[in-house]
């Protein structure tokens, strides 16, 4: 099978998943987190301005956030998925209730693209989204070990409890890191 790009050329696609393969993953959407401890990789995608945060003990737990915002802003929180400053709060809790010892998680984020030039407050709001992504962690004392974020492009990730955070997006291709 072959992946158009839109330049004109075809592409290889990525190996092809088995079932068993697919019955080990959970999709997150936006403004959703999801928590997993049996080995299955969690996957979010439609990333533009928007950011996922992998966080994993690095074994045995992993949890991903697709955040929208950077902060609640005087807004109402019905939804802490949806801001960074409350969703990666209440991810970690999540990890922590899992049995994840706070100790030992690392975070790993894609995302905060500049779909659309629409500048307000001097940044896009995908740099904002970062910015309040790396303060949220930094406030939970948990560290960021890589990042592909920025740019022009749209993202899809997986994330597992390894802490392999999987980066795909049309202009890029596939990394891992």
């Amino acid at each position: 099978m072959k992946i158009y790009d839109g330049t004109g050329e075809a592409t290889p696609a990525r190996r092809e998943e088995t079932v068993e393969e697919w019955s080990h993953r959970r999709a997150v959407g936006v403004a959703e987190y999801a928590v997993s401890g049996n080995g299955t990789t969690l996957v979010t995608s439609g990333l533009g301005s928007c950011v996922a945060v992998g966080v994993t003990d690095g074994a045995t737990v992993a949890g991903l956030v697709h955040v929208m915002l950077p902060s609640t802003d005087d807004r109402s929180a019905d939804n802490p998925a949806k801001f960074a400053d409350t969703g990666v709060e209440t991810l970690v809790r999540a990890l922590v209730a899992s049995n994840a010892n706070p100790a030992d998680l690392f975070s790993k984020i894609a995302g905060g693209s500049e779909m659309i030039t629409f500048r307000s407050q001097g940044r896009s709001i995908g740099e904002r989204n970062v910015e309040a992504v790396r303060d949220a962690l930094e406030g939970v004392g948990v560290p960021l070990m890589a990042e592909d974020v920025g740019g022009t492009e749209g993202r899809t990730v997986e994330f597992s409890s390894s802490g392999d955070l999987v980066v795909r997006s049309a202009d890029a291709g596939e990394r891992t890191l």
